[in-house]
This record gives structure tokens, sequence and C-alpha cells, in this order.
């Protein structure tokens, strides 16, 4: 076919179209390789991007200053239940985290652990909590709610439930009438494993910074947070839960941050009554 005036010239507009799009395409690829080389040589400013993604699991984690003076706490000073307080789940999918028992105001008991530490599960499908020798310290009936992995300081996001209603051979938490801890407040921390005397190993925190979505300690100790989410902390001075530890960073003063209380209260009683 002979080929027109028209023709040619859309032939050489179709090349030049093309040519400037591959161009394009890698001086866009030259500017993404440079740009990736630039945060591999920064990976402070690495950090910075990404946590300000709502990227699940990440959060920023506060540089705090000194610890906040001992608070005045008006409720009335309690003692902390004997024995595992946390405990080690399993279900027929496979074991997950920490969790512990906590008994409502109005009697009724629910096992509670972190949403991002578990797998969702029918609420067809039981659960139990264990001691750690392995022996069965609770049966828990099937999952009642369960919510998502923690957004920043979105601690309150993240929490799962199981309704617990034969009586547990482990011991149950009592929530905080507060619905959380005070800044400058003393907390412990429980964990996964035995203290040498029968009951789970704690250790020791202050509340640095507290609201009804997140609340932040300062751990002492040498304290590591990994394997901690999902487990209970409880006021030294109430002896009630102020808490479920959901995220942690270890540093020269380790922080770890809760879902407060009052939240996971709010959450339990809801899926109770559907």
């Amino acid at each position: 076919m002979a080929r027109t005036p028209e023709r040619g010239k859309l032939l050489n507009g179709y090349r030049g179209l093309r040519s400037g799009l591959v161009r394009g395409a890698a001086g866009g690829l030259i500017l993404m390789l440079a740009f990736a080389l630039y945060l591999r040589a920064n990976p402070a400013l690495l950090r910075t991007l990404l946590l300000a993604l709502p990227i699940p699991g990440m959060v920023e984690v506060p540089n705090f200053g000194p610890t906040p003076p001992i608070p005045t706490i008006n409720v009335p000073r309690g003692n902390i239940p004997d024995g595992y307080l946390a405990l080690n789940g399993s279900a027929a999918a496979g074991p997950f985290g920490c969790g512990f028992l906590l008994e409502l105001a109005d009697g009724r008991r629910v096992g509670i652990s972190a949403a991002h530490a578990t797998q969702p599960l029918s609420p067809q499908q039981p659960a139990e909590f264990h001691f750690p020798d392995g022996e069965l310290a609770a049966t828990l009936t099937g999952q009642i709610g369960i919510g998502q992995t923690f957004i920043q300081e979105r601690f309150d996001m993240d929490y799962a439930l199981w309704g617990s209603r034969a009586k547990p051979a482990a011991p149950l938490l009592e929530p905080d009438p507060r619905g959380g801890a005070q800044p400058g407040e003393r907390i412990w921390v429980f964990g996964l494993g035995e203290n040498g005397s029968g009951a789970s190993i704690r250790w020791p925190g202050t509340v640095m910074r507290s609201s009804a979505q997140a609340a932040w300690l300062r751990m002492e100790d040498s304290f590591d947070p990994r394997g901690y989410s999902g487990c209970p902390a409880v006021s030294q001075y109430t002896g009630r839960l102020v808490g479920m530890a959901v995220a942690g960073e270890q540093r020269a003063a380790t922080v770890i941050g809760l879902h407060p209380v009052g939240s996971l209260v709010e959450k339990a009683q809801a899926a109770l009554n559907k």
C-alpha cells in the first residue's frame, strides 16, 4: 500500500509519541531507583515516611521526658489476684498469643487477646487458655468479637474476645473502675512464663501518657516487649486491669502501648449483648 502524506504524518506522530512515552517511563524508573537508593542510605527518613502512612501495626513511639509525678488515685486500694494471669491461647487452627480472663461487673466473663496476635474464628469454634505447663486454664466458647491490628495510636481497634461460661481454673481479673491508668501510676505487666512461685512473670512500669484510645508505659528491669501482645497490665494500686499490651519498642528505656480497659469493657459488653 502506498503511503500517503497524511498516513506518513500519522506514523511519524505515533513514533514520536511512543518515543516520548518510552523516554518518560525510563526517566521515571531512574528517579524511582535514585529515590529508593536515597531512602536506603537514610533509614530515618524511610521510617518517618512509613509512620506517616496508615499502615496496620505501625506507630510512632513517643520520646518521653521526665516521669510524671505519682498521681492521686481516688478509688480503693486493692490486691492483685494470685496465680497465672497471662495465659497461652490455642484453638483448632493453632496456638495464638497471650490472653487473660476478665470478669465484668455483672459477673459475665470473657477471654481477651490482641487481634494481631490471633486469627479470626467462627462463633462456633471453641478455644482454650492454658497454663505455662500446658494444663487447661479455661475453656472458651466461640469468638464473640474481633477488631483489627492497630493503626498508629488507635490501640482500641486491636482486640479479640471469647465467651467464657464454665468456671475457669485460672484467676479472673476485674476492670479498673477508672477505665484506665493515670500518668505517673505504677503498673505491673504480666507475661507468659512462670516466676518460680506459681504465678505469671511480671514487670514494673510507669504510665507516661493515657487516653481513652491508648496508654503508654515506660518499663523497667531490661524488659523485652516481644511476645507480650495480648498480655494484661494491672495497677499496682488497685490490683485491677488497666489495659492490654498491643505495641512496644525496645530501647534504653523500653515503652509499650496499651489498649485501655474502659474500651475493652465496652467492646465486651457489646459483644455479649448481641
